[in-house]
């Protein structure tokens, strides 16, 4: 009883920071093979295609915006490049500043295409970055008449639908070759998800769907550790309100960290995973090894607030790599001593 009278009342507090999720749909038009996990393939060849399909980017900056002597900022350089003046507090020593976008590529590692199969992933745009959607738009259109892999398959943009808030349904805002973005599409505001989390089941599952690249002590985990997960949630929540919000997330999430590490973690099952992506930054091509961690594990009595970071989490991502799909998490609710789920998000 006190536990429910606790949750009916969230003590956490978000600010109203924006988050849309959209589900991108290409139809290939040539048949090709694909890697299993698309992430790079899908953030590779993305960022050069919204540079061309962003009208203020000039062309001489295509592919070098490093060079750039313009004074104005481009969306190219706010999402892509993004860069800050050094600053106290927290975020002080922050290394690389986190995008206001990811990529989310399909789940189930189909490799073999044929001409005229569909191709489906998703998008989340964060905060200010909701504010180019057609910029994004375009942006994928343009990345499919390039096309995609090492065999440049060509693809046709079909369709792009913005969820509704913690739904699977949506309203189109990409179709017939033009964007069509209402004055307000939906999004989920991180204000409203401490309310959602509260209403949750307690016992939760929590599902790694890609891999999770988190640090904790200077190493990255290798085993489940909810403490660590919660931390670097909490840790890019504040980084992405910083810079993408007009209003910071200030808060001692201590007590957070605290209460997750507590909480009770059954069944935990997970796996390293190694994936490698080719990275021509800076010119020249380069290997880089970006594993992480599989898996899931069932949590018991977890409180409202880690309830509500892990909700949040499961929105925007969490750790490292982010943009190219790392680190989605899947949250769902627990029947009381069953092992049978019933998915909440």
């Amino acid at each position: 009883m006190l536990q429910r009278a606790m949750d009916a009342d969230p003590q956490l507090v978000f600010p109203p920071l924006s988050v849309l999720r959209a589900r991108v749909t290409y139809r290939l038009l040539q048949g090709t093979t694909l890697p299993p996990y698309k992430g790079a393939l899908l953030r590779g060849g993305f960022g050069y295609a919204f540079q061309r399909a962003t009208s203020s980017c000039p062309r001489e900056c295509w592919g070098y915006a490093a060079r750039c002597t313009s004074t104005l900022v481009c969306p190219y350089r706010q999402f892509f490049e993004p860069s800050r003046q050094s600053e106290d507090g927290p975020l002080h020593d922050l290394q690389d500043m986190p995008r206001a976008f990811v990529i989310e590529p399909p789940l189930d590692q189909k490799r073999e295409y044929l001409a005229g199969d569909v191709l489906e992933f998703g998008l989340v745009l964060i905060g200010s970055a909701i504010d180019v959607l057609p910029n994004f738009l375009y942006g994928f259109a343009e990345l499919g008449q390039a096309g995609l892999g090492r065999d440049l398959a060509k693809a046709h943009l079909e369709r792009v639908e913005a969820l509704r808030p913690l739904q699977h349904t949506g309203v189109r805002v990409y179709a017939d070759g033009a964007a069509q973005v209402p004055a307000d599409p939906p999004t989920n505001n991180l204000a409203e998800l401490p309310t959602h989390a509260a209403r949750m089941p307690a016992d939760l599952r929590l599902t790694l769907h890609t891999p999770l690249r988190v640090k904790a002590r200077g190493a990255y985990i290798e085993q489940f550790d909810l403490g660590a997960i919660v931390q670097a949630a909490c840790w890019r929540l504040a980084a992405l309100c910083r810079f993408y919000s007009e209003q910071p997330w200030e808060v001692d999430y201590k007590p957070i960290l605290a209460a997750a590490r507590d909480v009770r973690v059954e069944s935990a099952n997970v796996r390293w995973v190694d994936w490698e992506r080719t990275s021509t930054r800076g010119g020249g091509q380069r290997q880089m090894k970006l594993g992480g961690i599989i898996g899931a594990a069932s949590l018991r009595e977890v409180p409202s607030e880690v309830r509500a970071v892990l909700l949040a989490a499961s929105l925007v991502h969490v750790g490292k790599a982010c943009v190219f799909g790392h680190g989605r998490v899947g949250v769902a609710g627990l029947e009381r001593n069953t092992a049978q789920s019933q998915v909440t998000f």
